[in-house]
């Protein structure tokens, strides 16, 4: 076992930005949330990395140059843009698709990753829960074989860091920094794809108390590394639920619908007014500048050992917030500003369907067609029974999360942390313990409302 995982700062270590200087990386899922501000970070931070090959999928009529600078036209990158201009020349894209034979790379493109690249940062993965069973494999499984066989063709490797869920092992209530049994084998999963396809009772059985396909695929995935990374150097980060910036490089910042940041918001928009579960359920959420951070300095103290190590980015374990509180704290904030669609009170909690199904009916249901009915009087077009409707499914679909206390512990996370001196701890937050959900929740809503929702609402 490594020394810091034992006992702490046993020795000096450099400097994270050092680690980087004259290195390259190469980036899967780049164009995602997570992964622009990973490459973000990276530039600002580093400023001596020598390039980030990062992976984008072609588009027709579109070549990946032009969709390397759309990526780049998002405000999260305005400070690197006004600071260090030529920082983002060091992006080079590398043309590819994690659902395509061998990642469908030019052999030109994939000889100058074998030639160059230190460290893989493997990040392509679809989150979209209701996408289907064999989707969800293609892209999350497949894609990350794929990645695996490319990243063990690389000369001069010195780190896989694959970035996971602290949900890979959603199974268990207590959740370890370490990897689990295989849940299913390969061939289970593809035969019950074969014979049930996306039949939501069957799958429901097959996947044995995992909250979704998602977090199953990422479970296979994890154990695949372990079994076929070789002699790779290999890192595994499991972030909980990712949620808007914090602190660098732009508070709040978001460009995605995703679980607490939808759920959130549709309780601050008089959207969602009863959830699952009970006011004490832990909401494990993570900022995603705090994920990031621990992936760069993870991947920056490597892994000497021959053994997968683990470290899991999340809150409930060391600084725990409940959905109810968050939602509440976030209310707060919205109410200051009086800005919802429908007037919105502090969300109701209940463990029982049939009171959820009830106070439901009661609370959004009534309210949203009362108001779709003015809108028509008014000669409008009605529009709150269909907000209502997508509100309910994104409430449902985070059930489990809402209803369950998963406690995830983060004690290797912890020690890594401390291995930092004080300088890199201000330029790397990615200590949890030092999240103040007071403070932060403002910063979540104002970013929603500014980067999701826009001034129009």
């Amino acid at each position: 076992m490594i020394d810091f995982l034992k006992t702490g700062r046993t020795k000096s270590y450099g400097s994270i930005s050092d680690y980087y200087a004259g290195k390259s990386v190469f980036i899967t899922g780049g164009t995602g949330f997570l992964g622009k501000i990973l490459m973000e970070r990276l530039l600002f931070n580093c400023s001596e990395i020598e390039r980030i090959y990062v992976l984008i999928r072609g588009k027709k009529g579109v070549n990946t140059h032009n969709r390397l600078q759309q990526m780049f036209d998002v405000p999260v990158f305005d400070k690197l843009k006004a600071l260090k201009p030529n920082a983002l020349n060091k992006v080079i894209p590398i043309e590819g698709d994690v659902t395509k034979p061998e990642l469908d790379i030019k052999t030109s493109d994939e000889q100058k990753l074998i030639d160059n690249v230190s460290v893989v940062f493997h990040s392509a993965a679809t989150v979209r829960f209701i996408a289907s069973f064999e989707d969800i494999m293609k892209v999350n499984f497949e894609g990350t074989r794929k990645v695996v066989d490319l990243s063990k063709k690389i000369k001069n490797l010195e780190t896989f860091l694959y970035i996971s869920t602290s949900y890979s092992n959603g199974n268990k209530l207590i959740i370890d920094e370490s990897i689990y049994p295989q849940p299913k084998t390969i061939d289970e999963v593809y035969s019950f794809i074969d014979n049930y396809g996306d039949n939501s009772k069957a799958i429901n059985k097959f996947i044995s108390g995992y909250p979704n396909t998602y977090t199953l695929s990422k479970a296979l995935c994890e154990n695949y590394i372990d079994v076929n990374r070789g002699p790779m150097k290999s890192i595994i980060v499991r972030p909980s639920i990712v949620t808007p910036v914090f602190k660098e490089p732009l508070p709040g910042w978001q460009d995605s619908w995703v679980a607490a940041t939808a759920a959130f918001s549709d309780v601050a928009r008089g959207l969602t007014k009863v959830i699952h579960g009970d006011s004490n359920v832990v909401c494990d959420m993570i900022p995603v500048d705090y994920v990031c951070n621990l992936i760069i300095v993870a991947a920056a103290r490597g892994n000497p050992t021959d053994d997968v190590i683990v470290y899991n980015s999340c809150s409930s374990s060391c600084n725990p917030i409940s959905w109810k509180n968050g939602a509440d704290l976030y209310l707060e904030e919205s109410l200051s500003h009086g800005k919802y669609e429908l007037k919105p009170r502090q969300v109701e909690v209940s463990s029982s369907t049939l009171m959820v199904n009830l106070m439901t009916f009661i609370l959004q249901t009534i309210p949203s067609l009362s108001a779709d009915v003015w809108l028509r009087l008014k000669g409008e077009e009605p529009k709150y029974i269909k907000m209502q409707k997508r509100a309910v499914l994104l409430r449902d679909l985070l059930k489990v999360f809402t209803s369950t206390s998963y406690y995830i512990k983060s004690e290797n996370s912890q020690r890594l942390i401390e291995t930092l001196d004080e300088e890199d701890k201000a330029l790397f937050p990615c200590d949890p313990r030092t999240i103040n959900w007071q403070t932060y929740m403002p910063v979540f809503y104002r970013g929603v409302q500014k980067y999701l929702l826009k001034p129009s609402h």
